[in-house]
């Protein structure tokens, strides 16, 4: 069997909620070509300048980042923007950019395929919610795709899931 190619990190403060069913349902469709990463289970210190050697998970991710292929961030909405841990994870990547020893670690992200996975209570994602992942992934040199909304009313609703599944076996 093939390592694991698809990579999910999930930012949700719950590791049972709407996020989480809606990641467990892609990984059914997926099988064991995921590889998930629950923030909630990880230490990420907060970003601050000049503190580059943090003693945290933070590294160990981007070097899962780096051994896969397709990375998915999924999240819930939180006040109309990422959860916490996720914003958290993202101010990080500052280390990897103003850290000169850390800079190739950046540089190795490009080329991997960049999703998004957001649940909510709302109608639809929030305008504008997709664009910290969009221009990060456009900075990093990743290869943005696309972003996928579940509403946590329609747990039944399986177009969104079913359809980022077959963009990530694309």
């Amino acid at each position: 069997m093939s390592e694991p190619r698809i990579l999910v990190i999930l930012g949700s403060a719950r590791g049972d909620g709407n996020t989480r069913r809606a990641v467990d349902r892609l990984c059914e469709r997926l099988g064991p070509e995921v590889t998930i990463v629950d923030l909630s289970e990880r230490a990420v210190a907060p970003f601050r300048y000049g503190d580059a050697e943090r003693d945290d998970d933070f590294l160990g991710i981007i070097e899962q980042m780096l051994a896969h292929e397709r990375i998915v961030f999924a999240t819930p909405v939180y006040w109309y923007a990422m959860s916490g841990v996720m914003k958290t994870f993202f101010d990080r990547i500052t280390d990897l950019l103003m850290d000169e020893g850390k800079r190739p670690l950046a540089r190795s992200l490009a080329g991997r395929r960049v999703w998004l996975l957001a649940s909510g209570t709302g109608d639809a994602l929030p305008t504008g919610f997709q664009e910290p992942f969009a221009g990060t992934a456009a900075y990093l040199g990743m290869d943005w795709q696309d972003a996928f909304y579940v509403r946590a009313a329609d747990e039944a609703e399986t177009a969104p899931i079913d359809t980022l599944a077959l963009s990530l076996r694309a």
